[in-house]
């Protein structure tokens, strides 16, 4: 099952979920490698929309984030998807296998991935897209995640689409200068 998105593989059924896309002048390969570790300080309103949220801004390229945060890259296939995400019981804990994900292994009240996921249009262009699920399990995290959710879904989406112009910016820069 070749045509398999692996954020289906670890999060078929959620609760909750945001997309967008975008599309790129770039091989599929060069936006592959730019999704995996873009800089988001190249956006104010990234970092701003950070800070008033709480999170880390003192390593703003992807890897550093995801790091500090506390999120797991969990699987890749090279060039078509990297799939990052997270579990929390109490608080945000690292993912530590594809079974004890899908099993829930810690008893997660919450589980979230989040892709990027490419697709080549033709030899020159790239549709990105990057989508994020989350599941409450039981109830209470349903309703508390939920408002959380009302909440901060339109900030979100606005971080998304900035990461997608910025991998787009630097994906289109790249393959015209090279």
């Amino acid at each position: 099952m070749a045509n398999d998105k692996l954020i289906d593989k670890y999060l078929p059924e959620y609760t909750f979920s945001e997309y967008h896309e975008i599309v790129i002048d770039g091989s599929i390969e060069t936006v592959f490698d730019m999704s995996k570790n873009f800089d988001l300080s190249k956006s104010k309103l990234i970092k701003l929309l950070f800070k008033l949220r709480g999170l880390p801004t003192n390593r703003l390229n992807l890897q550093g984030f995801i790091a500090d945060i506390g999120f797991t890259n969990i699987e890749e296939a090279f060039p078509t998807e990297n799939l990052i995400g997270f579990w929390v019981r109490t608080k945000i804990e690292p993912i530590t296998t594809y079974d004890d994900f899908v099993n829930n292994a810690i008893s997660a009240r919450i589980k979230c991935v989040w892709n990027f996921h490419l697709e080549k249009l033709n030899s020159s262009q790239t549709k990105l897209s990057t989508e994020t699920r989350v599941l409450g399990i039981g109830r209470v995290a349903r309703i508390t995640f939920g408002l959380y959710w009302f909440v901060i879904k339109p900030f979100s989406g606005i971080i998304r689409k900035k990461m997608l112009q910025i991998i787009k910016q630097d994906s289109e820069f790249l393959s015209s200068s090279g």
